[in-house]
């Protein structure tokens, strides 16, 4: 599928949302390009392009259809594959080679959007979830380049995801319980996905909770 737009890029009024949007703001800084940084209840008819990363919430549909020509977001799997929660970490536990992160339409339902890129970025034995994280947003800075780039075109093209959905559940402070039956060196991924302060690895001993942080030298 291919959108013309009708004017310049220069004429569009753009909003960008969510804990990652500052992604979007160096691309379009760079470019010149005029933005408003903005909240999901700021959305409203007079935007052209709303571009959202790291929103934990679901923007409702009456809101996602406000936009001209729409609300556009990221998320870090190939869709359809790992649709839902965590994706840093659900592609570290499933053994993935790569992020990928997507960059899509959004619509009413969840990661379910068509496709404008997807950008790739190597998941090495010794990346941390710090490190993933910045792969993750030089990966979304780097898509977005390229769809700014289309919009310099006056074209957006957006293709349907193929391939069968999968879905990934939310991870909670239990999940990063450590089981103490395996070896250390096997519980790697599972301690790596943890953050330090925020969601720590643990285990018990005599029913009390120790908690694991750790650091690479």
């Amino acid at each position: 599928m291919i959108f013309r737009l009708d004017k310049d890029i220069s004429e569009l009024k753009i909003g960008i949302v969510g804990t990652r949007s500052n992604c979007f703001a160096k691309i379009l800084d760079k470019e010149k390009i005029k933005y408003e940084k903005i909240k999901v209840k700021d959305i409203n008819k007079s935007y052209d392009l709303v571009f959202e990363s790291g929103l934990y919430r679901i923007i409702p549909p009456k809101i996602l259809n406000l936009p001209q020509i729409g609300v556009f977001g990221t998320h870090e799997t190939p869709l359809p594959e790992g649709r839902g929660f965590c994706p840093l970490q659900w592609s570290v536990l499933n053994k993935r080679e790569h992020i990928v992160v997507t960059l899509y339409k959004l619509n009413e339902n969840i990661d379910d959007g068509k496709i404008v890129n997807q950008i790739y970025a190597p998941i090495e034995r010794l990346d941390t979830i710090e490190i993933l994280d910045q792969k993750r947003k030089e990966a979304i800075s780097q898509g977005f380049q390229l769809f700014i780039d289309e919009l310099r075109d006056g074209t957006i093209v957006l293709r349907d995801q193929t391939g069968v959905p999968s879905y990934s559940p939310q991870r909670t402070p239990d999940s990063c319980e450590l089981d103490t039956q395996k070896k250390l060196i096997d519980l790697w991924d599972d301690i790596r996905i943890c953050d330090n302060e925020k969601y720590p690895a643990w285990f018990k001993i005599d029913g009390k909770k120790v908690v694991l942080k750790y650091e690479i030298d």
